[in-house]
């Protein structure tokens, strides 16, 4: 899974992220314990063995659609980036962030 450390199973862009490894604060929702254990979609996507929640035959569902819309700017864009993650790929779009 090191290709995908900078995917957060919801959409966001760990690698844009100030507190992404910077003094050890987040390891990415790939590899952090103890900060997103109560991150319902964490969760789930772990548990349904899923590289991201794009990948659901449920996407987006309630849990996604209440964290997508809660207000927070970043949840947003979370999922404009997983709408784009579903149609051009992971990889691509990994590849767009880490050009930008």
């Amino acid at each position: 899974m090191g290709q995908y450390e900078t995917l957060s199973l919801c959409g966001m862009y760990c690698g844009g992220c100030k507190n992404y490894k910077k003094n050890a604060n987040c390891m990415g929702c790939r590899n952090e314990k103890d900060l997103l254990e109560d991150c319902p979609t964490r969760a789930c996507c772990i548990a349904k063995g899923l590289l991201h929640c794009g990948l659901c035959d449920a996407f987006p569902c309630k849990i996604l659609s209440d964290f997508y819309n809660d207000g927070a700017a970043h949840r947003a864009k979370a999922y404009e980036n997983m709408v784009k993650i579903i149609e051009i790929g992971a990889d691509g779009w990994l590849s767009e962030q880490e050009d930008d």
